[in-house]
């Protein structure tokens, strides 16, 4: 049991609400403070073994070491424990020594946990992971009378949330309404960004010492220097730049990546463009209020959509472009693609090596990645793998989240 991995597919909450239900019916107090700390420590720690379950559910609900009792003949019950646990934890006390010295066909310590006599509620009922015989459903004569009226306290069948299970799932099995729910989720997990320093500056409590303010202020004052004015350099978000491939090859992830984009372009004020055989700006049509509307205005713009792919001659043309090649300097750039081109291996070589001159940090995100086994080995992608930052799936809401925080970070 030590190594059997806990509460995996399980609500953290729910377990920690029934679970502090168990504590308070034995006689222990529990705040309500420590049922939420219980199920932030149980959702940041993730599965866990037996062990670590124990320090962490004590960590969460025992404030006193008088208490400690109470705790171990609730825990030992829940979680059907046997006699190596308690040498593991030394701190058991003897009447749980003794309890779990007792046969496993010993259905008593269900019921051995009440402490109050005017509690009518004392029975510890089991838990998904840990069913155990109910107590009094066999063997109604080892149980008061007082304690069948409890019999069918447990927690509820706990099942994923539908946002939990269209994140998972891979973008070409999404509907539309799916999709738009995984771009919502995506919209919500873009909370930070790196920033970068600019040439202005703003007054600080400490600093680089700002000589033109310090002055002004000491000419104020007769020409004394009283104290010396600091500034900062005022740090700014970078720039956004995002390469969505719509060729042939990603028919099937090209409408679902302008979903996922389209939260970037509202947030971030991302640049993207879009390419196949050319590259087009395809940022004013992700700005519509609607991804309907965005789909049928890109559908105008994109005339070679579903074509062949020249990834060389597209980055290419982006940092030759008069204007848009000033948007990439110094930006994250983002590019969906899975890295089939018929460009030649060494141009898109050279276009991928000036591209990560002047951007900050290349994410590239290739949904064949996902594959079992799979390689960067086409001539395209081994080509461009030297030069990304960051190589990731895109292929899941799950994995669009990864990408993004790859982007946010500064390093």
């Amino acid at each position: 049991m030590a190594t059997q991995q806990l509460f995996a597919g399980v609500d953290r909450a729910v377990f920690a609400a029934a679970f502090a239900e168990r504590l308070h019916r034995s006689g222990l107090a529990v705040p309500f403070t420590s049922i939420e700390r219980c199920a932030a420590s149980l959702e940041a720690v993730g599965p866990m073994a037996l062990d670590d379950a124990y320090w962490t559910l004590r960590l969460s609900f025992v404030t006193r070491r008088d208490d400690i009792a109470v705790f171990d003949e609730v825990f030992a019950a829940v979680f059907d424990v046997h006699h190596d646990v308690a040498v593991r934890h030394p701190d058991a006390t003897a009447a749980m020594r003794s309890q779990l010295e007792r046969s496993d066909h010993d259905d008593d310590r269900l019921v051995g946990v009440q402490r109050r006599p005017d509690d009518q509620a004392a029975t510890v009922a089991s838990l998904p992971w840990a069913t155990l015989p109910s107590a009094g459903a066999d063997d109604p004569d080892d149980v008061d009378d007082e304690f069948d009226d409890h019999d069918d306290i447990a927690v509820p069948e706990l099942r994923p949330a539908p946002d939990a299970a269209d994140m998972e799932r891979p973008f070409d099995l999404l509907d539309d309404a799916e999709l738009e729910r995984v771009a919502e989720l995506l919209r919500q997990s873009v909370v930070s960004w790196p920033m970068r320093r600019s040439r202005r500056r703003k007054a600080a409590p400490s600093g680089r010492i700002a000589m033109r303010r310090t002055m002004r202020e000491a000419m104020r004052r007769g020409g004394d220097v009283v104290g010396w004015e600091c500034e900062r350099p005022v740090r700014r978000p970078r720039p956004i730049v995002a390469l969505l491939d719509v060729s042939g090859s990603m028919e099937a992830f090209a409408r679902i990546n302008l979903h996922v984009l389209r939260p970037l372009v509202e947030a971030r004020e991302a640049e993207v463009f879009a390419f196949a055989s050319e590259l087009h700006r395809v940022t004013p049509a992700l700005r519509r209020r609607s991804s309907d509307e965005a789909i049928d205005h890109l559908n105008e713009v994109v005339g070679d959509r579903f074509s062949g792919t020249r990834i060389a001659s597209s980055l290419g043309a982006l940092l030759a472009h008069p204007v848009w090649s000033h948007s990439v300097r110094g930006a994250v750039v983002l590019v969906c693609s899975d890295g089939w081109d018929t460009d030649e291996p060494e141009a898109l070589d050279r276009a991928m090596r000036r591209l990560a001159l002047r951007a900050h940090r290349i994410v590239w995100a290739n949904p064949r990645a996902a594959a079992e086994g799979f390689e960067p080995i086409a001539s395209g992608m081994a080509a461009a793998h030297p030069h990304c930052d960051v190589f990731l799936p895109g292929n899941t809401g799950r994995s669009m989240v990864e990408v993004v925080a790859a982007m946010a970070t500064d390093r």
